[in-house]
C-alpha cells in the first residue's frame, strides 16, 4: 500500500493563500459547479493536463500543497520553529503526539496519529499568524 503525505484541507489552503502562501505545489482546488452544486475538489497539475503556473485563471485556483509543506512554509518563510513531538504514555505504553511551536506545546490536545497532530499544528499556527496580522 503506497502511503503519501496528506494535503490541507480547502479552508487552511484558502487560509494560506490569504497569509502569502507562495511555494510550488503540485495540487490545487478549484471550485465546481456540478448539478448547480459549488463545492471544492482538487486536483493534481498532472491528472489536469495544464500547468498550473502558466494557466490564465490562476487567481481561481488555490495551492493545496502537504501539511508538511506548509508546515515547512512556516518555519522557512514565517520564521516559526514547529514540530510534532512523540511521547510514550507511562500508564499504558501507548504513543501520542502534541504539535510544539515557539516553545510551546498545544498541551490541550494530544493525537492518536501524527497526521492528526500535523494537521492541528497547522490549524493553530494558521490562526496564530492571521490574530499577529490582525493586530
Amino acid at each position: 500500500m503506497k502511503k503519501e503525505l496528506q494535503l490541507v484541507s480547502f479552508k487552511q489552503a484558502q487560509r494560506l493563500k490569504e497569509l502569502g502562501f507562495d511555494f510550488e505545489t503540485t495540487h490545487f482546488y478549484i471550485e465546481s459547479e456540478e448539478e448547480n452544486n459549488v463545492y471544492p475538489f482538487w486536483r493534481s497539475i498532472e491528472s489536469y493536463g495544464r500547468n498550473i503556473y502558466n494557466w490564465n485563471n490562476k487567481e481561481d485556483l488555490i495551492s493545496a500543497p502537504t501539511v508538511a509543506l506548509a508546515l515547512k512554509w512556516f518555519r522557512d518563510v514565517k520564521g516559526i520553529v514547529n514540530c510534532i513531538k512523540r511521547e510514550i504514555v507511562e500508564n499504558d505504553g501507548t504513543i501520542e503526539y502534541l504539535g510544539q511551536f515557539k516553545n510551546m506545546y498545544l498541551t490541550d490536545y494530544t493525537y492518536d496519529t501524527y497526521e492528526a497532530a500535523e494537521k492541528a499544528l497547522l490549524d493553530e499556527l494558521l490562526t496564530l499568524i492571521e490574530n499577529e496580522e490582525k493586530i
